[in-house]
């Protein structure tokens, strides 16, 4: 037994393999969310994961990411404007935000409601450009508001 003790597991594949089941637990989650109002879709909770490891490049950024482009392709929201929510947020909202709230939770909690409100927003304006319904902006998006604010608290810590 004490020559297997030197020997290290090989352990190349795992990252890619707990990625995988990530992707699978979060598409399952979008289907659920889909079916029953009580879930949260999660849009605000990994809209401040994203705002938070945009600068580190990696992997997770880019699932998280595409998990948000299933979501408006789920819920028919126009694509990709949660790319363009990230974008004016990122470059202009997030650095004013950060000069004035000196707390991280008040900075997770506007940025929480600056995802969903924003959303809200750029479809609105791009279904009148287009000339299409508008959105419907329920109560249910308050609780999610809720929910999201309060799981990237818990598990999203705010650092300058």
């Amino acid at each position: 037994m004490q020559t297997f003790s030197d020997m290290r597991r090989n352990s190349s594949y795992s990252r890619y393999l707990k990625l995988s089941v990530l992707v699978l637990a979060l598409a399952l989650y979008q289907i659920f969310s889909s079916i029953y109002v009580f879930l949260s879709p999660l849009v605000g909770f990994f809209f401040v994961y994203i705002v938070k490891n945009f600068k580190y490049n990696n992997l997770e950024v880019y699932l998280v990411f595409l998990y948000l482009c299933f979501f408006e392709l789920n819920q028919g929201f126009y694509l990709f404007s949660i790319a363009l929510m990230f974008a004016i947020f990122y470059n202009f909202l997030k650095p004013r935000i950060e000069a004035v709230f000196e707390n991280g939770l008040w900075i997770i909690v506007i940025t929480v409601t600056s995802a969903y409100l924003g959303l809200f927003f750029i479809n609105t304006f791009l279904a009148y450009l287009f000339n299409d319904e508008f959105f419907y902006f329920g109560i249910a998006y308050f609780f999610y508001i809720v929910i999201d604010a309060g799981l990237s608290a818990l598990f999203l810590k705010h650092d300058r």
